[in-house]
């Protein structure tokens, strides 16, 4: 009868680091936004045999409140179109008719300006929030071109002139 109570703690243990893991993956964002809340975005990626995703937590460290994930095929990645003050890209994931654009950006005028990074909260086309990171020695930003780099390593290139991901040639 012993074992089931040193079971019982085991499993629990294994489910609360589970809980508190980060991305399994690559860390596209892991930040905190604000009043005990956590923005982490997450890469699985693919290959030209498997599909990948992306990843979105958002709440309590750890407990997030909200999960969501999306493919590399689903197409919501946006590359910098290379027009702008920033360099940027980002990533959307969509939930009941409201969208969490993840991002990360540079302002490419100001060498002194870190790499930054929120989520962007629409209902339809409406506006409803923008969070961005705070910095501290906790937040991780991946480095600008890696949804781009991410996207091609698994097989996928944008068509301009549609503005969307597909696998193959894009001509």
């Amino acid at each position: 009868m012993r074992p089931f109570p040193c079971l019982l703690v085991l499993v629990l243990i294994l489910a609360a680091s589970v809980a508190l893991a980060d991305c399994r993956t690559e860390t596209l964002i892991s930040c905190d936004i604000g009043d005990g809340r956590h923005l982490e975005v997450c890469i699985e990626p693919g290959d030209f045999q498997g599909e990948g995703a992306f990843t979105y937590a958002f709440g309590p460290k750890g407990r997030p409140k909200l999960t969501l994930r999306e493919t590399f095929a689903a197409g919501t990645a946006t590359p910098w179109s290379g027009v702008g003050r920033a360099i940027w890209e980002s990533v959307a994931f969509r939930n009941d008719g409201h969208v969490y654009e993840a991002w990360h950006s540079v302002d490419r005028l100001d060498e002194d300006m870190p790499l930054e990074a929120g989520v962007t909260i629409l209902r339809g086309e409406a506006f409803l929030a923008a969070l961005s990171c705070k910095s501290g020695p906790a937040t991780v930003i991946a480095p600008l071109f890696t949804i781009q780099d991410t996207m091609a390593a698994a097989g996928f290139c944008r068509d301009l002139n549609r503005h969307e991901w597909r696998r193959g040639s894009c001509g």
